[in-house]
């Protein structure tokens, strides 16, 4: 089963959602006055492939080298630079990052992580986002990220994980 397929989406025209995000990727940085180099851009196009969170090490495996020597500072380098153009989300429970899909500039967003297959959904919920902000503001804290995560199951795996319960 591809990732695509497992997503509760539907229709989803995965070859849609990657050239919209790669496109959205490239006017985040130029208007940064940043540069989506080469190695950012094969970094987040690895992300883009599936909907589902790579690691590191994964990432280092399948990048390109084109006949160089690997260099894995350049794959850490990128997700950096990623993050930080709010372009992919670090996945913190399974210390991995998936591209981000949604295409606004700020945004807060839940992540949720199937165990089972791996496919991360990203949702925005507005009011959660709200709430978070009145409790930073009362708090006196300045929040540079909003991103709650939750592990369980998506609706393809629910039922299987279910069955091997009982």
């Amino acid at each position: 089963m591809t990732a695509e397929s497992r997503l509760p989406a539907s229709p989803h025209d995965h070859q849609s959602c990657i050239s919209d995000t790669l496109a959205h990727a490239e006017t985040v940085c130029q208007s940064r006055g940043k540069r989506l180099t080469e190695n950012r851009r094969a970094v987040l196009e690895l992300l883009l492939d599936s909907h589902c969170a790579l690691g590191a090490y994964e990432i280092l495996r399948r990048f390109d080298w084109g006949g160089r020597a690997r260099a894995p500072v350049q794959v850490y380098r990128a997700l950096d630079f990623l993050e930080s153009m709010g372009l992919v989300h670090r996945v913190a429970s399974s210390n991995a990052y998936v591209a981000c899909y949604r295409l606004t500039e700020r945004h807060g967003a839940v992540l949720f992580v199937c165990k089972a297959c791996g496919v991360v959904m990203e949702r925005e919920e507005i009011k959660l986002g709200s709430m978070m902000d009145k409790l930073a503001q009362q708090s006196g804290f300045t929040i540079h990220t909003r991103l709650l995560e939750a592990v369980g199951y998506c609706p393809n795996c629910a039922e299987g994980a279910e069955n091997a319960a009982a």
